[in-house]
């Protein structure tokens, strides 16, 4: 008799190409397109005034930083109005300095999935403040969070259907977050006539921002002269974690990346601590030689977020796997009421196994891809292992009994990369 749990890896083996193809084939039906457009016209059609909205992303720190590309058009077109954000509590130092966000809620607490405690937050939230009008974009609350809500709520259906049917065209954009900012300007143009604006939103993408203030540039100083960081050397910040194991660059990837870069001999890195992959830096540091290790700065754990976001500016190039810091990176960076500013320029290279760098990553040498907020230049390196499809997006119930998310995918396409660019 087959086991239960051979049975459930075999359906899955079916399952997932099926699903893969299934949803490639819904998010390009025109037909179901233009219905869940309807919906979304409906619900815009019973607002009077978009006076108070309130907006909620998925609940990881990346997906709070990638959101405020669909709050900024809403901003401009609508100065008026009242936005409201309830996020990741972690993303709170990189955000809330965003002009264009009137009411803070970092309340989210759990990563990957919402928990019961954030689930309740979110309800707490609606029952108290009466909004105009919910835009949800985190696919894991059920209908029920939002029973408590006099106004209608846009679900991220079709915004998820556009993302699909543009992955899965050639020369289309599917990046998240030009995707955010191009669905901003497709409701403002389904608001009523008497209440969208008379110029038709530009379709120019909106860039994502963070936003500090001068005290980050003082505070970021003094962190470096603990840490014995030049802040005029030449420096690659890597970053060893992510959220799972279907997107953590493998060990001897790692190690391999990190000799072939470490060669070089004026070069300093900073090496991230593991938050998810606890001790996956002293792994690292083992596996290095001992005349190498000289050049690394590990980065305490404890490290506030707004100054990791800082000390990623000040280096030369960013190198991590598909996760928030990825995000933190690529965004511009901005001090509010400053002449000081951050320098914007650091190339971002994404590392990608089970996720589509096509959807989450960053790369200035291709029209299908968007490129970092950066005046250096981005790059994704992608595995497509046999066993790679759509499906492989959602990691938290991924099941896999062996990961193969990198395979094929050589160090030695990342390290010649990083060394032409140093050079």
């Amino acid at each position: 008799m087959i086991p239960i749990e051979n049975l459930a890896r075999l359906t899955s083996k079916i399952s997932a190409p099926f699903l893969d193809r299934t949803l490639k084939a819904l998010s390009s039906n025109k037909k179901i397109n233009n219905f869940l457009k309807r919906l979304e016209i409906q619900h815009l059609h019973k607002i009077y005034k978009p006076k108070r909205v309130l907006i909620i992303p998925d609940i990881n720190i990346g997906d709070a930083i990638i959101t405020q590309s669909f709050i900024s058009p809403l901003k401009y077109y609508f100065p008026d109005m009242e936005i409201s954000y309830v996020y990741q509590r972690k993303a709170y130092p990189l955000i809330k300095e965003n002009p264009n966000i009137d009411r803070h809620f970092p309340l989210f607490r759990n990563l990957g999935y919402p928990s019961k405690r954030d689930r309740k937050i979110l309800e707490n939230v609606i029952e108290r403040y009466d909004f105009d009008i919910i835009f949800n974009f985190c696919p894991y609350f059920p209908a029920n969070n939002f029973k408590s809500a006099n106004s209608p709520v846009i679900n991220p259906i079709r915004f998820i259907a556009n993302i699909i049917r543009d992955y899965a065209s050639d020369g289309r954009k599917a990046q998240i977050a030009f995707q955010m900012n191009k669905f901003a300007k497709e409701l403002i143009e389904e608001f009523p006539s008497d209440i969208k604006p008379k110029n038709k939103p530009k379709t120019k993408f909106s860039e994502n921002h963070l936003f500090t203030t001068q005290q980050l540039y003082k505070k970021t100083r003094k962190i470096m002269d603990k840490l014995n960081i030049n802040p005029h050397a030449r420096k690659i910040l890597f970053n060893p974690d992510t959220a799972s194991p279907y997107t953590l660059i493998p060990l001897k990837f790692q190690l391999e990346l990190l000799k072939g870069i470490l060669s070089n001999n004026k070069l300093t890195l900073l090496l991230n601590c593991g938050f998810i992959f606890k001790g996956i830096e002293k792994k690292l540091l083992n596996g290095i030689p001992s005349s190498l290790r000289k050049k690394i700065v590990v980065i305490p754990r404890d490290i506030p977020i707004d100054v990791y976001a800082a000390l990623i500016d000040n280096s030369n190039m960013f190198i991590t796997g598909d996760t928030g810091p990825l995000h933190i990176a690529a965004a511009k960076k901005i001090i509010v009421n400053s002449d000081n500013h951050f320098r914007n320029s650091t190339a971002v290279i994404g590392i990608f196994g089970a996720t589509s760098a096509k959807i989450y990553g960053y790369d200035s040498f291709s029209d299908e891809y968007l490129s970092a907020s950066q005046t250096a230049p981005s790059k994704a390196f992608e595995a497509f292992p046999a066993c790679k499809n759509l499906t492989c997006i959602d990691k938290i119930f991924k099941k896999c009994p062996k990961v193969r998310c990198f395979d094929g995918l050589e160090s030695e396409q990342v390290i010649d990369y990083v060394q032409n660019y140093l050079s």
